[in-house]
């Protein structure tokens, strides 16, 4: 009877030195498919999941509307970035990185310089390209880039306003 109790002791005394070193390596390391750890992209990652999934692997999911959710939020180097998700038919539809659109005044060269500037970080967090032939420029309000692949699609707008945002979406 003693060297049961020896050996559960042994046990608690062990798990008590090695849990906290486990949640905070939780705490430091970040989660897959979150805005600093995008691994091999974050269209890639939640591409086709269901919203159980989502919710489950996801750094959060708070919800923003009727079927849009806050997947992620991070500060990076001083720029705010929010990753936002929207579902169909329980199913992951569009995924989008926002962030605030510096000093926005007008429409010019340098606005929609600075907007392909911020499309080639989007499109490096959702861990995909496009080559020129599967992108056109538009007309219309805020001038949007639309590029499309197989099965989705991803657009931004060259004059954003004071916000400016990467979505990709299912194509069905």
């Amino acid at each position: 009877m003693n060297k049961i109790r020896l050996i559960i002791f042994g046990i608690l005394t062990l798990m008590v030195f090695l849990l906290p070193t486990v949640v905070s390596a939780q705490m430091n390391i970040p989660a897959k498919g979150s805005l600093k750890s995008s691994g091999d992209g974050l269209w890639n990652y939640y591409k086709g999941k269901t919203k159980t999934t989502v919710k489950r692997n996801a750094p959060m999911f708070e919800k923003l509307s009727d079927n849009n959710y806050l997947l992620d939020y991070a500060k990076i180097k001083g720029v705010e970035i929010y990753l936002s998700a929207e579902f169909k038919d329980n199913r992951l539809a569009t995924l989008q990185i926002t962030t605030p659109f510096p000093e926005y005044k007008s429409c010019s060269k340098d606005t929609k310089d600075i907007s392909r500037g911020f499309s080639e970080v989007g499109y490096a967090l959702m861990g995909i390209q496009f080559d020129k032939k599967q992108c056109s420029q538009q007309k219309g309000s805020g001038t949007p880039y639309f590029c499309t692949a197989e099965d989705f699609a991803c657009v931004y707008r060259l004059c954003p306003g004071e916000t400016w945002a990467l979505a990709c979406s299912v194509i069905r």
